[in-house]
């Protein structure tokens, strides 16, 4: 079984011998001289070498911890799909593959209804999620703006919560 601390050992190490095939790579870069430049550049390709040694280790550190059951999914656990829909994938109880198939107004609400219970166990537990949000204005109906209208769009434009953006100047044509 391989320990917590082997495997940030590894993580340490293949970040400073990329740090530093960077930092090689970069005096090679800007040497003004021949040797100089050499020399920064045999020691980039160096620690490069290390830096994939270091990764295949990292690699291998991590396999040998996950068990042989185990894989990465191929998709996302929430795809939009072409048609307009949204696709969640998902395990049940007994690690059965579930997808569900929602239309965008089902998604959002999903989506609404999930993050009202998250704030409701973070609060419970301590984490006040009102305290990492920015306050609602005090008058809604003065922060409420149309957006701009995208172009060739038709229609009347969407309203936007919050500031305005700044008008953008038009070009003059001479």
């Amino acid at each position: 079984m391989t320990s917590r601390d082997d495997i940030l050992a590894v993580v340490n190490s293949l970040c400073m011998t990329w740090a530093a095939a960077q930092v090689a790579h970069e005096r090679s870069r800007t040497a003004t001289n021949p040797e100089t430049q050499a020399d920064q550049h045999a020691r980039a390709q160096h620690a490069h070498e290390l830096t994939q040694q270091h990764y295949d280790a990292l690699l291998a550190l991590l396999t040998a911890s996950v068990p042989d059951d185990v894989s990465a999914e191929a998709f996302l656990p929430v795809q939009p799909l072409p048609t307009g829909e949204v696709a969640i994938h998902a395990r049940d109880d007994r690690a059965n593959s579930v997808r569900l198939k929602l239309t965008g107004v089902q998604a959002l609400t999903v989506g609404a209804h999930l993050t009202a219970y998250a704030a409701i166990s973070l609060d419970r537990s301590g984490l006040k999620v009102a305290e990492a949000l920015p306050p609602l204005p005090a008058d809604p109906a003065a922060s409420v703006h149309p957006a701009p209208s995208p172009p060739g769009g038709t229609g009347p434009a969407p309203v936007v919560p919050g500031t305005p953006p700044p008008a953008v100047p038009r070009p003059t044509i001479r």
